[in-house]
């Protein structure tokens, strides 16, 4: 419904229109939204807030997801002193006060948290029924149990105690699905009260647990963990009926949902690579895990997704390979393969998994073979025999840089590149110094290049030493399995050549190896480049990052 709004200009929707729509459709265009936001900040001090506020108040679960959503988006500090009269009135729902803690919390006021309590008609039953919505919310799907935990980890020691604790004595099966990706994601003392816990739940949780277990008692690196799982497991086997623990194990070894479709992306420059694993719903709608990984780190980054149709899928691919993630269909055992590795240089680099990848693990896992690598599923191809054939495919080394997978492929950090980079910038700010139409001649060009040559050497004896060629023989065979994988034989037979001259042993010079001498080349000529869009994005520190050969930050 259209209504003027009391001044000259065209008519726009009313205050009351506008909640309607939000609160009854899922499915509003984001352009909509935003403009629906924009005609409630306009009337916000002058009663849209108060109507959010009435919408907050209501029974209609719908209304109240809407009102939060507001809230979230437009609620200032102007705006603390209502929504604390809001929190402190006897009328309003012990749950709608409870809701309003993380926007009061975002907002700075005192009375986020444990303040509302005083403030709640029966502290202990509404704190239970949040409990309940939380469980409730891990029972739609693993975006639900990934929103629980990332607050769950960021919590003080002794709120998360607490919680592992609740969820121990929740006597609800749901409540497996938090502490079985945090176990994966705690050390020391907090994965122990998380084991205490998941046996806690005793046999109504089995077919979750005893494979959680299981996978601790397989893959943690700390003995003490391992013993308190062996232990509860025993107990937990034991209070089970008999084959309970070989139903569970098939169980969860057994497909979940179809796969849709699986995908990863070339090696960039700095060794990265994105895995993207995707299911049917059974409504037809695709669900899947987006995850980076890094050679050297192991697992970076996970996202979630869910609720998306074909088309979406699409786009996101497109999207992504804008980016410069151009990806390629692989079947899932190769991908898996990947992962596996990807958790294997994670622990050995120290860090913790993400909390996203603990919480999608089960499902990547499920129906995996028992073999640890199916055959054609090597991530790193082994290295060929350096002889005269290899050595001499490998002088076509420098024909890498016009395949499109290799342009990010640059020396880092450019910091240390830099006196390279600003000498050859004088030699070109030389070369161009002339009347225009003066042309340099051929001759100078010839210096110029003679001189970026020799600049090249240089930079090859300070620059590269012999881990540098361990990595990157590493890494190029890990690139040259990708395009086996994909069917790009010659193209991996090339990387493969050129990794056994890189190769430390080889006793070959990198001043004589065409790719390295091309890599640092390149390197050089388009340092100038990276140089400025680095020192762009220091004096713009709020800006959308310019990486643009590492889209995807830390």
């Amino acid at each position: 419904m259209l209504m003027p709004r009391g001044r000259k200009g065209s008519p726009q929707e009313s205050i009351d229109s506008i909640l309607l729509a939000i609160s009854r459709r899922e499915d509003i265009d984001v352009e909509i939204m935003s403009h629906y936001l924009d005609r409630l900040d306009e009337e916000w001090a002058e009663g849209a807030r108060d109507k959010v506020l009435h919408l907050l108040r209501s029974s209609d679960a719908m209304a109240q997801s809407a009102a939060l959503r507001i809230l979230t988006e437009l609620a200032t500090d102007f705006d603390i002193d209502e929504l604390e009269d809001f929190v402190t009135d006897p009328t309003v729902s012990d749950l709608a006060k409870l809701s309003l803690s993380p926007i009061l919390k975002e907002l700075g006021s005192d009375m986020a948290d444990e303040g509302i309590v005083e403030y709640l008609n029966d502290p202990a039953g509404a704190i239970r029924q949040m409990q309940m919505r939380l469980l409730d919310l891990v029972g739609q799907n693993e975006m639900g149990v990934e929103t629980i935990l990332e607050d769950v980890v960021s919590m003080p020691m002794d709120r998360r105690y607490a919680f592992v604790s609740w969820l121990g004595n929740s006597n609800d099966p749901r409540a497996a699905s938090l502490l079985i990706p945090l176990l994966e994601n705690q050390t020391g003392k907090m994965a122990s009260a998380i084991i205490e816990a998941l046996e806690q739940l005793g046999p109504i949780a089995v077919n979750l647990t005893i494979p959680a277990l299981n996978y601790v008692i397989t893959t943690s690196s700390n003995r003490q963990v391992k013993q308190h799982a062996r232990a509860a497991l025993g107990r937990l086997t034991m209070q089970s009926m008999l084959g309970t623990e070989d139903v569970a194990m098939m169980e969860a070894k057994s497909e979940k949902l179809p796969l849709f479709e699986v995908r990863v992306s070339s090696l960039d420059g700095s060794g990265t690579q994105l895995i993207m694993l995707s299911w049917l719903r059974p409504d037809g709608l695709v669900k899947g895990i987006n995850i980076l990984f890094q050679d050297q780190l192991g697992l970076k980054d996970c996202y979630g997704i869910d609720e998306m149709n074909k088309e979406q899928w699409r786009v996101l691919v497109d999207d992504l390979h804008e980016q410069g993630f151009s990806s390629y269909i692989v079947p899932f055992d190769y991908a898996r393969a990947i992962l596996t590795n990807a958790r294997v240089i994670t622990r050995r680099a120290r860090r913790k998994v993400p909390i996203a990848y603990s919480i999608w693990r089960p499902l990547i896992d499920a129906g995996a073979a028992d073999k640890k690598n199916p055959p054609g599923t090597d991530v790193v191809l082994p290295p060929v025999q350096l002889d005269e054939h290899i050595k001499a495919l490998s002088e076509q080394g420098e024909q890498l840089y016009q395949v499109k997978e290799f342009l990010s492929w640059l020396y880092e950090p450019v910091e240390r590149l830099e006196p390279f980079i600003h000498r050859y910038w004088i030699l070109q700010g030389q070369s161009t110094q002339k009347p225009r139409k003066k042309r340099v001649s051929a001759v100078e060009t010839q210096k110029i290049r003679e001189a970026l040559e020799q600049l090249v050497n240089e930079a090859l004896d300070v620059l590269i030493d012999e881990k540098w060629r361990e990595q990157y023989e590493s890494r190029l065979r890990r690139q040259a399995a990708i395009f086996a994988q994909v069917g790009r034989k010659d193209e991996s037979d090339l990387i493969c050549a050129v990794a056994a001259l890189l190769r430390p042993d080889s006793l070959v010079p990198v001043r004589e190896q065409a790719f390295p001498r091309a890599f640092m080349r390149l390197s050089i000529e388009q340092g100038p480049l990276r140089l400025m869009i680095e020192s762009l994005q220091n004096s713009l520190p709020d800006a959308i990052p310019l990486d643009l050969i590492n889209p995807i930050p830390d």
